[in-house]
């Protein structure tokens, strides 16, 4: 998925206003994209245990015991107060991936992941 820059610049600038105004809900979100690097668990998974209505298929080569503390760290972003606004946010991409966003959250530049066609 080939995100137009224009695109991710909107969307970077939700994400700063969701910084701006709903702190807490952002540093946990930014924990969450930051736990799921370190992990190598794939953007697309915690894109959709936040947005989707069924459960996902569950990432290969990632032993049980790590994805159910995993998913545990989920649900605690998922339970927070302004949970819906960052729901809002995921349901109304166009042309973005989780990734794509995901990465904005750690502070790439949308240039750099633009057509960046590596990134899972």
């Amino acid at each position: 998925m080939f995100a137009n820059i224009n695109s991710l610049y909107h969307i970077e600038e939700e994400l700063n206003q969701l910084q701006c105004n709903y702190k807490e809900l952002y540093e946990h979100l930014q924990h969450m994209v930051s736990l799921t690097r370190q992990l190598q668990v794939p953007y697309k998974y915690l894109g959709e245990l936040l947005a989707a209505e069924e459960e996902p298929a569950e990432p290969p080569f990632i032993r049980e015991s790590v994805l159910q503390l995993y998913q545990k760290e989920v649900n605690l972003l998922k339970e927070q107060k302004d949970f819906e606004k960052l729901l809002s946010l995921l349901w109304n991409l166009e042309q973005i991936s989780y990734s794509q966003v995901f990465l904005l959250v750690l502070g790439a530049k949308p240039e750099l992941i633009q057509v960046n066609t590596i990134i899972k």
